[in-house]
């Protein structure tokens, strides 16, 4: 794996050992930010930091690539949620790599601090590293935490276990939405086969082989 676009194209990337985690392929992660950056809601910068001062949310973090190619094309900060050790040591590998300042506690949010290296407004500041909070717990209690101080964020990736797809919606639907800022953007993956139901006007719905990728938006 690598980073396929921003400040890192072209950094390896680890993923986890085992069969437990299933990291997205680095074809699927271009297709889908090219996407992403095609909105109107998230093409807030130019150039290779196109998604300057988002805040991103990472759920079912794997290895991290999907929040780490939004923090190469810019995002502010990144908050990692994963429970699986294995993907916990991979992710962490890969932050460290990258020389990505990595916070084991504390909330960030857009609204909030903005996180480790944001300015006042909640991006990130002149010549300031992106910055990442590691979460090793369970997706809903993550959610329920991040509710609970006021965190928001703009950008959502989730890419849950295919197996676990409709309990992983179930949660979203329900927990997810105290956490999201006006105008967010949600990113679901699922097997091809998959429906997806959640409470957001879908925006788009693209399917890459075994892989189907929804796009959301909170307004």
């Amino acid at each position: 794996m690598r980073v396929v676009g921003g400040a890192w194209r072209g950094r390896p990337l680890v993923a986890p050992a085992g069969r437990a985690t299933r990291p997205t392929s680095d074809k699927v992660r271009e297709a889908v930010f090219d996407v992403l950056q095609a909105l109107p809601e998230l093409a807030t910068g130019t150039g290779p930091a196109v998604l300057a001062g988002h805040t991103v949310l990472d759920l079912y973090a794997g290895s991290g690539a999907l929040g780490i190619e939004a923090l190469s094309r810019g995002a502010a900060c990144c908050t990692f949620v994963e429970r699986d050790r294995a993907a916990l040591s991979a992710l962490r590998r890969n932050l460290a790599a990258l020389g990505i300042a990595i916070a084991e506690k504390g909330p960030t949010g857009a609204g909030r601090s903005g996180g480790q290296g944001a300015d006042e407004s909640g991006g990130r500041a002149a010549d300031a590293p992106p910055a990442a909070r590691v979460v090793a717990a369970d997706v809903r209690r993550a959610l329920q935490a991040d509710a609970r101080v006021g965190s928001l964020y703009t950008l959502v990736l989730a890419d849950p276990p295919y197996a676990r797809s409709a309990d992983a919606q179930d949660a979203l639907s329900r927990l997810l939405g105290p956490v999201l800022a006006p105008q967010a953007v949600i990113v679901v993956e699922t097997s091809g086969k998959s429906e997806v139901q959640l409470p957001w006007r879908l925006v788009r719905v693209k399917v890459y082989g075994d892989t189907k990728v929804a796009v959301l938006t909170a307004g």
